[in-house]
């Protein structure tokens, strides 16, 4: 989810400007906002679509007046599309963004897409079907290799925390598993998918409608390495638990048999983290969805997800060296650090990244009570580098550079 400023300064003025319309004013109405630009230069809607969990969706492409520098020199085209997932429960909020490229040109340029222009709201639906892709056949394609949304970065970044123990268990063969709850347009396990090859990723939708737009219109496939499940988000989270509990009972039980047949001759034993770990242990988890509970002041996430008893499953579920992530985007300084003292007196530690112009907080909770210290975070940056595989060296570049945001709160 890319979440847009301009939505947010709305959604906090829109009270104080109805404490100035008349006194016969309908309270339902809505205000309207005048802005000189939205910044975008053409739009064409490619399909819509009502879920009966998430309300009316939106897929549209657009191209923008003006585009980063750092996508500019990635893709020097012109004009780049990009295809954007809205939720129109948020209305300018956008959910999901990808980069569109060409079949066999996303490693020249990019964005050269259709300029037909839609039509009525039925022709959109029948434009949408046939441009829908599947991430290999059409036009144009959904690139994977590139993350439009910084956050997304900011949470790869936030992976440089467990990038001693992520390096231990890819150099042993073993495969790390992570757990995302909030698929959207699917674009952050895609990416994850593609560079790093030791990662197992299960993706926890509540809404199985996102699981078809993902297919159809975002060139989400799902593979031996990436599956999806169509369940809730917290009770998927319980159920690891339990299973985490059970398993790391039965490697204590086993270990602790082993440690007495094995005692060395000055009485000492030895026991390997590596089976400590648990094979149904979580060892990333990370919460990426946004709240419909508009009053509860957060847009992300929804507050189940931040309550204390769902934060000590989080940490029953996860490894020893586990990472938790949740994406937080509040604009109320006292939904912020209630979070924060919430996953401090959790988490062994805690660490934090500020994104979007202080829109996006990325936290990060660690259960071990080893920690990688602040000033070590740069080399460790390289050192997870070093596990990723990315078709573009200035993707590593922003990993670093944000890598070296991240705070420790704890």
């Amino acid at each position: 989810m890319v979440c847009d400023v301009w939505f947010i300064f709305q959604k906090d003025l829109s009270p104080l400007v109805k404490q100035l319309a008349p006194a016969d004013t309908n309270n339902e109405a809505q205000i309207p906002f005048m802005m000189a630009s939205d910044g975008i230069k053409q739009r064409d809607i490619v399909y819509q679509v009502t879920s009966s969990l998430t309300g009316p969706i939106v897929v549209e492409d657009v191209v923008y007046e003006n585009v980063g520098l750092d996508i500019s020199r990635l893709f020097p085209s012109r004009d780049l599309t990009f295809r954007r997932l809205i939720f129109k429960r948020m209305e300018g909020l956008v959910q999901s963004e990808a980069l569109l490229t060409r079949d066999g040109s996303s490693d020249k340029s990019a964005g050269e897409t259709e300029r037909k222009k839609a039509g009525s709201s039925s022709k959109s639906k029948r434009r949408g079907a046939q441009k829908r892709d599947n991430g290999s056949t059409g036009q144009v394609k959904v690139y994977h290799g590139y993350l439009a949304s910084s956050y997304h970065t900011g949470i790869i970044s936030g992976f440089t925390l467990i990038s001693s123990y992520l390096e231990s268990v890819a150099s042993a063969g073993n495969e790390v598993k992570a757990i995302i709850i909030g698929l959207g347009a699917g674009l952050l396990p895609m990416f994850l998918h593609g560079c790093v090859p030791f990662l197992k990723t299960e993706v926890v939708e509540l809404d199985p409608t996102m699981l078809n737009l993902a297919k159809d219109y975002f060139g989400f496939i799902q593979t031996e390495h990436l599956k999806v499940h169509i369940a809730d988000g917290i009770h998927f989270v319980q159920e690891c638990a339990t299973s985490s509990a059970a398993e790391k009972l039965s490697v204590c039980e086993n270990e602790n048999v082993s440690k007495v047949m094995s005692l060395s001759s000055n009485g000492s034993c030895t026991s390997s983290h590596a089976a400590s770990r648990g094979k149904r242990s979580i060892d990333i988890l990370v919460i990426d969805v946004d709240s419909s509970e508009s009053s509860s002041g957060m847009i992300c996430p929804a507050p189940d997800f931040v309550e204390e008893s769902f934060l000590l499953t989080v940490k029953g579920a996860l490894s020893v060296q586990g990472l938790f992530v949740i994406n937080l985007v509040s604009r109320s300084s006292a939904i912020k650090d209630m979070v924060v003292s919430r996953m401090k007196m959790v988490f062994s530690h805690l660490f934090c990244l500020q994104v979007e112009e202080d829109v996006n907080t990325v936290l990060f909770g660690l259960c071990s009570d080893s920690c990688i210290k602040e000033d070590c975070i740069p080399q460790a940056a390289v050192q997870l580098e070093k596990l990723l595989k990315f078709k573009h060296p200035e993707i590593s570049q922003s990993i670093r550079d944000l890598a070296k945001k991240i705070r420790c709160l704890k």
